[in-house]
């Protein structure tokens, strides 16, 4: 079962239903680690490290203990392989400790000298102490008290931020199946301010397919509206706008996400266990350049005809993948 990040109540009106959110999805990476090659001369232990990833830095952020990031924290295992008469690695390594430095004279910092605070002007800064942080630190609580209820297509995705699975307790089960049921009937999602981890959050709950499923928003000072590219539409003629919807209509496909892999980590995991082994990796793949677009009206007619329709499974995606790289290949051997 995975790990309890809050737990509380659901209310509205005069229902009140105690629930426990966990994760429904998280980033997932292969932890690499930062290491020194250490002088053969020198044979001391290594003091423990600071762990670095982006996973494990947002947990400790959020207020869960390391234990609990690590029983969630899916990492692949890998079995070194000694060889006979060798070493399983050709050398010494150990990781590496971050500590703070002092930018004038590069002197180590200890804990107590360390504090946090805003540069209000360049160079200046106000100190904010850990305690006066704390007072003003909203608590976490055990209430999400529903507002009001909106249809799901009325709120941009941009504001989504993370998303839990909710699981009644015991005790909530009926009031839990009522507001789920009654989500599912009217179409609408219910909106709700809470405390989590000493943070304010506002959250959605919907249907999923067998229960409740809440994401926590950001707020709209978070989204850099602002920042959006405004798109010239004036450019664009009918025709060119009709052949782009035509292959935009001939890759349509239903979602399915299971057709889609982090390649890269996969990569990286297929790297350690060959070095592992005492393989030898390949070489790095030729980066292909898109040729540019000169013609745009062309460049969208050849696109039809060669379009083929997307796949409907993992196993077509990766099939089709797999040909594509192998015909990319012989086309290169042919220049």
């Amino acid at each position: 079962m995975a790990s309890t990040v809050w737990r509380g109540y659901i209310t509205f009106g005069l229902i009140s239903i105690p629930v426990r959110l966990f994760r429904a999805a998280r980033s997932e990476r292969v932890n690499l680690r930062q290491l020194y090659r250490v002088p053969s001369e020198i044979n001391r232990p290594v003091p423990p490290i600071e762990r670095t990833t982006a996973a494990e830095a947002e947990e400790s952020e959020s207020g869960e203990d390391e234990t609990s990031i690590r029983s969630r924290f899916r990492a692949p295992q890998f079995q070194p392989v000694h060889r006979s008469g060798e070493d399983p690695l050709p050398e010494t390594l150990a990781p590496v400790r971050r500590v703070a430095m002092s930018r004038t004279n590069e002197d180590v910092l200890p804990r107590s000298e360390l504090t946090k605070g805003y540069e209000y002007e360049k160079g200046h800064f106000v100190s904010l102490g850990e305690e006066e942080l704390k007072r003003i630190a909203p608590k976490t609580a055990t209430e999400m008290q529903i507002t009001e209820f909106v249809r799901l297509e009325d709120i941009d995705p941009i504001y989504f931020e993370t998303s839990y699975f909710v699981k009644p307790e015991e005790a909530g089960e009926k009031a839990y199946a009522l507001l789920f049921k009654s989500i599912q009937e009217t179409g609408l999602v219910a909106l709700a301010r809470f405390a989590m981890h000493n943070r304010e959050h506002i959250v959605i709950l919907r249907s999923g397919k067998s229960g409740i499923i809440s994401h926590t928003m950001y707020f709209s000072s978070e989204v850099r509206a602002e920042q959006e590219y405004a798109a010239d539409t004036t450019f664009v003629s009918r025709k060119d706008l009709e052949l782009a919807n035509a292959l935009v209509s001939s890759l349509k496909s239903d979602f399915n996400p299971a057709k889609y892999k982090d390649t890269y980590r996969e990569k990286v995991e297929a790297l350690i266990a060959a070095k592992l082994e005492g393989k030898q990796t390949g070489r790095a793949a030729e980066s292909r350049q898109p040729a540019p677009v000169v013609d745009l009206t062309e460049a969208l007619r050849k696109s039809l005809a060669v379009v083929k329709k997307p796949a409907k499974s993992a196993t077509d995606f990766d099939s089709r993948e797999s040909s594509t790289k192998q015909t990319r290949s012989r086309k290169g051997r042919t220049r």
